[in-house]
């Protein structure tokens, strides 16, 4: 890959590196294969990826913010990007990790509605940006864009109706981690009743996702081992029977 490189200051107060993105066709494809970006055709992706730049990002780099308006949107191109809210109390609250191809704040700048949700490095990243108004013009010259954005949002509703029937759960910690390990079990390897996957969070970050702190993940993690309802082989998660886990989860 070519690229020019330029450093900006966002008024986040963070710098990074902008180069502009110049890709080979097999690194497009890439992009493209088995993600939302795949919707767009190649003529549109083609124009789409000349006007667009992209940043090496670190983790804890700041995207967006909640309640803001949008200048950019965002592709991911490699690592994984945190979707959060807070609360009044400071606590944040995560309800989904975006992956390559996921595309973000699409539906904010062409709507110029303010964000739902703050943005920031979960992993080590590539990020893809484009400006909003050169976003906006290439939509009207290619009317898919508005069903990324569409997909955008309903991707973010679908994981935060999820995040929010745990947390809806009693206040049983254990409970409310069992059905967060049943949903990245979906997302995991299965084998008949069995599911696994590698548990990439720390106890705090857990902690996030399911409204609680990480003492607290750290007891019921462990309650769960001793049950046999889950076992850890190094950063793997292995769930025996999602079936007896999931009984666990939804019995009163």
């Amino acid at each position: 890959m070519a690229t020019t490189a330029a450093q900006v200051t966002l008024n986040s107060g963070w710098s990074v590196h902008t180069p502009h993105l110049v890709s080979s066709k097999s690194e497009v494809d890439s992009w493209r294969a088995n993600t939302h970006l795949g919707k767009l055709s190649i003529p549109a992706w083609r124009e789409l990826e000349s006007m667009m730049s992209v940043a090496e990002h670190d983790r804890g780099d700041i995207l967006f913010l909640e309640q803001e308006p949008l200048g950019r949107v965002f592709v991911v191109l490699s690592g994984d990007v945190r979707l959060s809210l807070q609360d009044v109390g400071g606590r944040r609250l995560t309800f989904r990790i975006a992956k390559r191809g996921a595309v973000l704040g699409a539906h904010s700048a062409l709507f110029g509605s303010l964000s739902e949700w703050s943005a920031d490095i979960f992993y080590p990243s590539r990020i893809g940006f484009i400006m909003r108004d050169d976003f906006i013009h290439f939509a009207k010259r290619h009317p898919e864009a508005y069903s990324l954005a569409t997909t955008e949002l309903i991707t973010a509703l679908r994981c935060g109706f999820a995040t929010l029937r745990i947390l809806a759960m009693p206040c049983c910690v254990r409970k409310r981690l069992a059905s967060q390990l049943l949903v990245w079990g979906e997302q995991g390897r299965k084998t008949g009743d069995q599911a696994q996957f590698c548990l990439a969070f720390t106890h705090d970050q857990i902690a996030e996702f399911i409204g609680t702190v990480r003492e607290s993940v750290t007891r019921a993690l462990g309650a769960l081992k001793q049950s046999g309802l889950v076992e850890m082989r190094g950063s793997m998660l292995i769930i025996p029977s999602t079936t007896a886990l999931r009984r666990f989860a939804e019995y009163n």
